[in-house]
């Protein structure tokens, strides 16, 4: 049991680290690419990736098999995935610091939250609500500049990373129900299938070249490696080995390197108020992760 919780551990810790560098190298090649052209390459790679992974585990996946169920939750799962993802890339490839798409998306575990609430008829303590108030403050404090409207809001892409976050907290409730019963790589694998064809078809359709620079290709290699294959399929299987509250706690984590990373890739600095804004969103993600803890824990105490 010990050496199950350390495996879900390592593979969270895996999942951040390779997450942070999704930002990283999707902003350096979306900087090169035009956004279709991103998308045929990136999923074309991941397509690839995931393709040598099932091969390399010799283990074949029953899809036949499985029941009907399991098949609305695959469609499910990578119908709100593709939706979220397109709308992530927008918001990564229209604003500037890839570190402030990471902060805004720390909204993804409040949502996962609500649509507990509203659609699994889960209740949440004191301590929980707290953490998605926490957040939201965070979260508003990052975008804060005075005069902000919903329009400026659209503009700057903060509504978009913000939409991308709840389609991709719609996905992640379906995985969990369905994770015992559905392989990760089946779930990956569809959604990289999904979007390569989308991509590919656009391509045709704005009759965009299929010859890019040699460098943009390096950065989409290095990304989707570590972004639709190793990061998707680390995070889904961790969720085997621990609870979804602790792995979100060391996911919340990547926007830290992110900013590292922004700074030493494209000389980006975020400005104080993000900065701050954007720890008190990490800070929320812990709260809301770790509230039902905290709270068994503050009722044993008081019955002692």
């Amino acid at each position: 049991m010990k050496n199950e919780r350390l495996k879900g551990y390592f593979l969270a810790i895996i999942a951040t680290l390779a997450l942070a560098n999704v930002y990283i190298f999707s902003k350096a090649a979306l900087n090169e690419l035009h956004i279709f052209q991103f998308g045929f390459y990136w999923f074309g790679f991941a397509l690839l990736w995931n393709t040598f992974f099932i091969i390399f585990r010799k283990k074949k996946l029953e899809i036949k098999q499985l029941d009907k169920n399991s098949k609305f939750a695959i469609s499910g799962n990578v119908f709100f995935e593709v939706i979220g993802t397109v709308l992530f890339f927008t918001g990564i490839n229209v604003i500037e610091n890839p570190a402030i798409v990471s902060f805004l998306v720390n909204l993804g575990p409040v949502f996962t939250l609500i649509l507990g609430f509203f659609l699994l008829n889960e209740r949440y303590n004191f301590i929980e609500y707290n953490g998605i108030l926490i957040t939201i403050i965070g979260i508003f404090i990052i975008n804060y500049n005075g005069n902000n409207s919903f329009d400026e809001l659209y503009k700057n892409g903060t509504w978009i990373v913000i939409l991308g976050a709840l389609f991709f907290s719609i996905a992640l409730i379906i995985a969990k129900k369905n994770i015992h019963k559905i392989e990760p790589i089946i779930l990956a694998t569809s959604r990289a299938i999904v979007l390569f064809v989308i991509s590919l078809i656009l391509m045709f359709v704005y009759k965009l070249n299929f010859l890019v620079s040699i460098n943009s290709i390096i950065n989409v290699i290095i990304g989707s490696l570590m972004g639709p294959f190793l990061s998707f399929l680390a995070s889904y299987y961790s969720l085997k080995y621990i609870e979804a509250s602790l792995s979100n706690v060391i996911l919340s984590t990547k926007s830290l390197f992110i900013i590292i990373g922004a700074y030493f890739f494209f000389n980006l600095m975020i400005s104080q108020t993000q900065l701050i804004g954007g720890l008190i969103s990490v800070f929320g993600i812990v709260i809301i992760s770790l509230g039902k803890k905290i709270w068994k824990t503050k009722k044993k105490l008081l019955r002692k």
